[in-house]
Order: structure tokens, then sequence, then C-alpha cells
């Protein structure tokens, strides 16, 4: 086309200013759609964090973060947080710490036990403290408690069958409100020399020394004394996917409670608009709700949306919930998969498998407990003037243990240790004493007392019959030893 055309023809020309302009608008929405998506990109990556698979890799943050999940103060994870660290901290503790003396020290060991059980029942060890503790561990990764003397008379010293003139408290030292650091050996990191920490809002600094502390870690490098990342840290990133594909699932399933109703008029029908206007009026009007009778023209659907996407959306939360199972060994129907739990013997092996999970942290607590005792026994010796004299505390005759209590060991109890102390090989006591919540000291005592009164009862009876002998004039009867396995 010449420029002469052009000019002859401005109809054309006003035509292309036309096809221009439209261009040009197009352009600039297409320019603007692709800055919008570009921002939603950014904000789900911020959101979601998925452009890392894991958001908690400062200890300080995933410990504040925990505690606020398990406070229930935190956004996502709430739920399953709670539940891993209250089920760990039960099985780890199982049914609690169980005293006992030193099998070579045993004739010797009932005041260090008395004074042991008034010292637990002084700190609440043998009730709630217990898990209370381990729980805070669950949380934080390690635990430190502190040791002091109180001098306050409580219990009974069996040695004057006199209150102790004191008693040693230990009291847990939250690191999430005081972060205390603690000072190794330098050249032995297992030798934690002192803690400290700084001054806070509503307290003083402090520091204490190593016989007034008790330091143990869960997690993290054993070089490292204030490395001990809890277990939980490792799947907090699941944890609070797993919460939010469950809000997801529960938006589509309010999407699907609530399908719309579509009326469809054609196109193509020459009174279509009239016929939309008069449907919607006549609707309003009658005021129509699903259920109640309709006739009118067009067609009539309910529309919902497409579910194609569910399945995938269930099977990442049943791999998420998986994944927490084998990272902190919780079973997985203690997080929701009940319809997994097939039989009785998957449930056992379920249970076998949180007890495993929890092995290593029974052997720590009962290494923490065996160290308390340890310290405010000599604490109490030195505040009391006793390490002076012979019948001091002695930490050495008691021995710590926190059993975990499987269905192999009532198996073994059972098909092993009750058929051979039938036949013998070993003494119904060594079974009693793998009986759980047997106190064997308390059955001796309860035997001494039942074989003395059947002692009592015998020779009442003998001299009954000895005395009936002697009215009736024949001999009297003689007093026979009968064998107890005999009887």
């Amino acid at each position: 086309m010449s420029i002469l055309d052009i000019f002859a023809k401005p109809a054309q020309i006003q035509e292309m200013k036309k096809q221009t302009a439209l261009l040009e608008g197009q352009v600039a929405e297409y320019h603007r759609i692709q800055e919008l998506l570009v921002d939603n990109i950014l904000t789900l990556n911020e959101a979601t964090g998925s452009n890392k698979g894991n958001d908690y890799q400062n200890y300080a943050e995933a410990v504040q973060a925990i505690s606020d999940k398990y406070n229930c103060k935190a956004d996502w994870g709430c739920l399953h947080t709670g539940i891993v660290v209250d089920l760990r901290a039960a099985f780890i503790m199982g049914e609690g710490v169980k005293v006992a003396h030193n099998v070579e020290k045993r004739a010797d060991a009932e005041r260090e036990l008395a004074w042991v059980d008034d010292f637990f029942s002084w700190n609440d060890i043998d009730a709630e403290m217990a898990q209370e503790m381990a729980k805070e561990t669950e949380i934080e990764g390690k635990i430190a408690i502190r040791a002091f003397f109180e001098k306050e008379a409580y219990g009974i010293d069996p040695a004057g069958e006199k209150p102790w003139p004191g008693m040693v408290s230990a009291r847990l030292i939250p690191w999430t409100s005081r972060k205390y650091e603690v000072e190794a050996d330098e050249n032995d990191y297992f030798y934690y020399k002192k803690l400290s920490w700084k001054a806070g809002a509503t307290y003083d600094a402090g520091s204490l020394t190593e016989d007034q502390f008790v330091y143990k870690k869960f997690g993290g490098r054993i070089n490292d004394p204030n490395d001990a990342q809890p277990k939980i840290m490792r799947c907090l990133t699941q944890i609070d996917r797993l919460d939010r594909a469950l809000k997801d699932l529960r938006k589509i399933n309010n999407l699907f409670a609530a399908p719309t109703p579509d009326f469809e008029i054609p196109a193509e029908s020459p009174s279509a608009d009239r016929q939309v206007t008069s449907l919607l009026k006549h609707l309003t009007d009658i005021n129509w709700k699903i259920g109640k009778l309709l006739v009118h023209t067009g067609k009539f659907t309910m529309v919902g949306v497409d579910i194609g996407g569910v399945s995938n959306l269930i099977a990442e939360i049943e791999l998420l919930i998986k994944m927490i199972s084998g990272a902190t060994g919780i079973p997985i129907h203690f997080l929701g998969l009940l319809d997994l739990l097939k039989n009785r013997a998957t449930g056992d092996n379920t249970r076998e498998l949180v007890l495993a999970a929890t092995a290593r942290e029974r052997k720590i607590w009962k290494g923490v407990y065996e160290e308390l005792i340890t310290k405010s026994m000599l604490m109490f010796n030195k505040k009391t003037g006793e390490d002076q004299l012979s019948k001091k505390l002695d930490p050495t005759k008691i021995t710590i243990d926190i059993p975990a209590i499987t269905q192999e060991h009532w198996d073994r109890i059972e098909k092993v240790l009750i058929p051979a102390a039938v036949a013998g090989i070993i003494s119904k006591e060594h079974v009693a004493s793998q009986i759980p919540g047997v106190d064997m000291d308390a059955e001796a005592e309860k035997r001494k007392e039942r074989e003395a009164e059947e002692a009592k009862r015998s020779k009442e009876e003998f001299e009954a019959l000895k005395a009936e002998a002697a009215l009736q004039g024949q001999e009297p009867p003689r007093l026979q030893k009968v064998n107890n396995a005999q009887a």
C-alpha cells in the first residue's frame, strides 16, 4: 500500500488505529496479569515455605514454636505436637521411676531407701513431676534440675525414728524462660562444670556450680553441651504441612456440602433474556429452596467443585502422618490413621515400635535420676553434718530403673519363668521380682508375718490337742516340723 493509497482511504486509517489501540490494551492487560501471578507465587512461597524442606533451622526459634504449638498458641500444628509430646513422655516414663537396693549392699540399705522415698515425695517425683519433666525435655531437648537444701523437718529417719533434719529440693530450670548456658570442661565435654543465665525482666542473673545442678541433653552432637534439638524438631515442618492439608481438605468438604443450583436456558432461544429474568423473579418471590417443587423451562443441575484432587490430598495427609510416626516413634493410629490398625498383632507391634524408639531416652533418664540422687544425698550429708559420720547416706547402695513393660515381657514370665519356678530351676521370688508393681521387700515382710501367724496358730492348735489328750489320759501328741514344700 503506497502513501497515496493511505491518504486516499482515511476510513482504513481509522480502522488500523482502533486495532492498534485494542492490541495495546490487551498487551497491558497481559502485563498486569503476569505481575499479579508473580506476586501471588512469591506470597505463596513465603506462606508455605515450599522453597525449602525445613522451616525450623534455629534451635531457639524451633523450641519456641514447639512450646507455642503445645500450648495451642500457634497457627498450625497444635494438635499433633501435643499428641507427640504427651505420648512420648508417657511411653518414656512408663510405670515411673523404680528405686531398689543394690544387691551387694542389700542388708544395710534401709536408711537410703527411706531417704529416697521421702526425697521423691518431697519433690513429687513419685507423682506427676516425673511425667512433667519428661514432657519438658520433649519440648526443649534437654533438662536442667537445680538442687538446694531446705532446713525443714520431713519424713522419718529409720535410724533414729525421728524426722529428717531437712530435705533437698529439686526444681526444673526451663530453658525457654531462662536461656541458660552450660559450660563443660575443655578436655571433657561430658563434665559439666557450671550453669548460668543472664538477668531477665522478672529474675536476676545467676549461676550454679557442678554440685548444685544436674544437666542432661537428649539430642544434638555430644561435643556441644548446649546443642540439644528435641526429637519432634526433625518433623516440625511436616506437622505444619499436615495441619494445612487438613485445613485444605476441610475447605473442599465445605464446598462439597454446598452445591450450587444451576438453571440453564439455551442462549439461542429468542426469549432467553426474558426467561432468565422471569425465572429469577419467580425464585425470589416464592423463596425457593432445594427440596421444593419447581416447574420451569430450561435445564436444572447441581454444580459442585471437581473432586479429582481430593485423592491426592488424602494421600499427602497419610504420607505426612507416616513420616511423623517414623521420626518420633508414635504409632500411626495414635496420630489419626486408626483404620490402619488391622488386628491385635499390629497393635502389639506398634507398641513395640514406640518402646524401642524411646529406649535411648529411658537410659538417659535413668542417668538423670542416678546423678540427682547422688548429688542430693551428698548435699544432705554436708548440710546436716553427716558427711563426717559413719551413718552418712551412701548413694552406691541405691539402684534406679525405669522399666518398659511389653507383651514380650509378659510372654517370658508366662512361658519361661513360671515353668522354671515350678520345676525348681529358679526361685518363686525371682519370678515375683519380674512382675511389674511388685515390691519384693514388702512381699518379704508380708511373708514373714504370714509365717509367724501360721506358726502361732499351729502352736495354739497343738496346745489344744495336748490339753485334750491330757484330759482323756492319752499320750500327748508330738509337735512335728512339716516341710513347707511338702505341705
